[in-house]
């Protein structure tokens, strides 16, 4: 995770862009949450971030507005480059498939984000460097019809230390977290570059605090099991 605060610069056309899928998707969380998502997008652009953006990194505000140790051989990757399957993190009790949309279609999203775990299109696949980034909804209310909408409800209770298994191929590829935090898309920029090692960050929306607030939780690469 890098966090620039250099001189303001006017972002790329694809910020805006997504910009306007986070005010899109936190607006159905709550509208869902009690059974009423409406059928429009809210068009309005956020003030421009101060943060550069670079094909290396990726503003927060990109993302849809959303939350057992391994045993065996583990070793480094080969070249093999795969999808994510399965995300699993016995400390909070995750075990959910990960999906890998190759769109930021709105009305795609839409529909894929309702359905669990999302990798950000433009971030890292396992078994290459880089960082790969996985987002989910986040709820306060204590009863949903779509229980994906808590997805990553309790990702913020994650301890530095505590593994995050990622599933693919009959392979587990095994992170530890490095680090919990709490943050506000209008300053944050997640760092994508190979040059940082091989990460993953989990994003969500922190709802009981604000619109733009976001828990993120960062972890390491350790090694693949099952080669």
């Amino acid at each position: 995770m890098s966090f620039d605060h250099t001189s303001p610069q006017t972002p790329p056309k694809g910020v805006y862009l997504a910009s306007v899928i986070v005010v899109f998707f936190c607006t159905l969380s709550v509208a869902d949450s009690v059974g009423f998502v409406p059928y429009y997008i809210d068009g309005t652009l956020p003030t421009a971030s101060a943060d550069p953006v670079t094909v290396d990194s990726v503003m927060l505000s990109n993302l849809p507005q959303l939350g057992e140790d391994s045993t065996g051989t583990v070793e480094i990757p080969t070249g093999e480059v795969v999808l994510p399957e399965r995300l699993k993190i016995p400390a909070i009790s995750l075990d959910l498939p990960v999906q890998n949309p190759n769109t930021r279609d709105t009305k795609a999203l839409d529909l894929i984000i309702q359905k669990g775990p999302a990798r950000y299109v433009d971030s890292a696949k396992l078994g290459e460097k880089g960082n790969m980034i996985i987002y989910a909804h986040s709820s306060v209310y204590p009863v949903l019809r779509n229980q994906m909408w808590k997805a990553f409800n309790r990702i913020h209770e994650l301890q530095v230390g505590d593994p995050i298994t990622l599933e693919a191929g009959g392979k587990q590829y095994v992170y530890t977290v490095s680090a919990v935090r709490q943050v506000d898309t209008a300053d944050t920029i997640i760092d994508l570059s190979p040059t940082q090692g091989t990460k993953l960050t989990l994003v969500t929306c922190d709802i009981a605090t604000g619109k733009t607030a976001r828990f993120i939780v960062e972890a390491d690469f350790v090694g693949i099991v099952g080669q």
